[in-house]
């Protein structure tokens, strides 16, 4: 047992748990008790915002895993990944931020359910896929906190991998987003600081010049650096095209941008976390991927990949900064489990229970099914990540693919295209996810090109089927407009006639 490493984390993780509780007080003597716990009462202003953005997306799959997803599957993969991730954060702030802020909702089930007034369709169907996406992305972060649990602790995996879950969905449960909103915003900050602490002390013990040191590493693993070597040149489209896209539609960051206090502030926000996230993550994976050679062969072999960060890191951190090292990674697994656990229990809770089976509940009540799902999801999610695969980056961008094809073409043609309707929603919906599934499933397609095919096809049968049926009527365009608006204009609710 590491006992410096693992004081500081259980220090961290005792404050974590104290905001929980500090959290569910405010929100329990609040007049908008869901507005409080799903959108931290529309109050959070572009810094903190940013930095919470920075977290939630800032996953162990990232920063942690990135390193040793570079090493097997060579920088172009990691690369293209990342920018699309970046450019993603620059589409969102452009297509989606101040229209989806304006339109004062809670989820993304029920801004498209506003949009298209789908009934129960969408009522059942759009949880039901943040639910299995969300599920997939959240067996990634689970698997990182059971990693760095287990080496501070000396646990196995398994038993690494309980601990860190009960803590990850007790404070969740406790305080909603208003909980996750103030643990994201330190969680960012501990991220920036351990991520340029490690990149200086990186810098300062190269064994030679850092272009000799990375030509180095290409002799060692020859696949490092060469295009095409270990996966085809599809997926490296296909990891960028689906996180160029992510920001837009993927739950747990859309309700960052419900959580703005205005447009201006969504999009500040979203430009800011961009900058952030692309110079730490390539400064990161830049740096310490040729340190990943020095390990030596029966490290990297008695090791999981995605653990090799912090193999590197030890070798030049004294204890108690390898604790605090610890704390950073853990901050960035703890920052995405917990906006995703929200993101599912709201799916639950919110969205099915409230929208579809009791809609007469009051607060209190969904608060409750709220609670309950997400220990119930966090418990099953925890069993299922018990035998977790190889590559963190894979699976969760998978994951994100399957939101993607699903929701991408309802949600920014809904917010930018009158003609938009209904039944051209329902098909870009299904067509998008059944492809991607079905590809996902069944085909054998390189690492996440899935999104290759199912986009278009969900894009194309969206604007197909739209064109050949009625048009939306003069109500929902005005609510489009109001998207667009710095002042909502008010609409009559009987004003129903169609657009010429």
């Amino acid at each position: 047992m590491k006992t410096t490493e693992i004081t500081i984390i259980i220090l961290y993780i005792l404050f974590c748990i104290l905001l929980g509780f500090w959290a569910q007080k405010r929100i329990t003597s609040s007049k908008s008790e869901l507005d409080e716990f799903y959108v931290a009462g529309r109050k959070v202003g572009p810094g903190a915002n940013s930095l919470a953005l920075l977290s939630a997306l800032g996953s162990g799959g990232s920063f942690m895993a990135g390193p040793g997803t570079v090493w097997g599957l060579g920088f172009p993969f990691l690369m293209w990944m990342t920018v699309g991730s970046i450019v993603g954060f620059a589409v969102a702030s452009i297509l989606v931020a101040k229209p989806l802020r304006n339109s004062r909702k809670v989820t993304v089930s029920e801004f498209l359910n506003d949009r298209y007034d789908g009934g129960k369709f969408f009522k059942i169907t759009i949880p039901v896929v943040i639910i299995i996406g969300s599920g997939m992305y959240l067996m990634s972060q689970m698997k990182a906190g059971g990693l760095i649990t287990s080496y501070v602790t000396g646990l196995s995996y398994e038993w690494g991998l309980v601990v860190i879950a009960f803590v990850f969905i007790l404070y969740v449960s406790m305080g909603g987003m208003l909980a996750v909103t103030w643990t994201n915003v330190l969680q960012g900050l501990l991220m920036i600081v351990i991520t340029l602490i490690l990149c200086v002390v990186l810098i300062f013990n190269l064994p030679y010049q850092w272009t000799d040191f990375l030509v180095e590493s290409t002799r060692l693993n020859p696949n490092l650096g060469e295009v095409g070597a270990t996966v085809p040149i599809t997926a490296y489209l296909g990891a960028f095209l689906t996180w160029a896209t992510a920001v837009c539609v993927t739950p747990h960051l859309v309700m960052r941008i419900f959580t703005s206090t205005d447009g201006r502030s969504a999009k500040l926000s979203l430009n800011t976390s961009m900058l952030i996230y692309g110079i730490l993550m390539l400064g990161l994976v830049l740096l310490s991927v040729p340190f990943i050679g020095t390990l030596g062969e029966a490290a990297l072999q008695n090791n999981a990949s995605d653990m090799w960060l912090l193999l590197v890191a030890e070798n030049f951190f004294s204890p108690l900064l390898m604790g605090v090292f610890a704390a950073g990674l853990m901050a960035a697994v703890m920052s995405s489990t917990d906006s995703l656990l929200l993101a599912v229990s709201s799916a639950v809770a919110y969205d099915l229970y409230q929208g579809v089976i009791n809609p007469k509940a009051t607060q209190r009540e969904t608060l409750k099914v709220s609670m309950i799902a997400t220990w119930v999801i966090g418990i099953v999610i925890m069993l299922m990540t018990l035998n977790p695969p190889e590559y963190l980056v894979v699976l969760y961008t998978g994951a994100v693919g399957l939101m993607v094809a699903s929701f991408f073409g309802p949600m920014v043609l809904g917010i930018w295209w009158k003609k938009a309707n209904t039944p051209g929603a329902i098909t870009g919906l299904l067509t998008g996810g059944i492809s991607f599934l079905v590809a996902f499933l069944i085909f054998e397609m390189p690492y996440n090109s899935e999104i290759l095919v199912a986009l278009p096809i969900s894009l194309v049968s969206m604007i197909v089927v739209s064109l050949f049926t009625e048009r939306p009527s003069q109500q929902t365009i005005l609510k489009m407009e109001n998207y667009h608006v710095d002042e909502v204009i008010p609409y009559r609710d009987n004003d129903i006639k169609n657009v010429n």
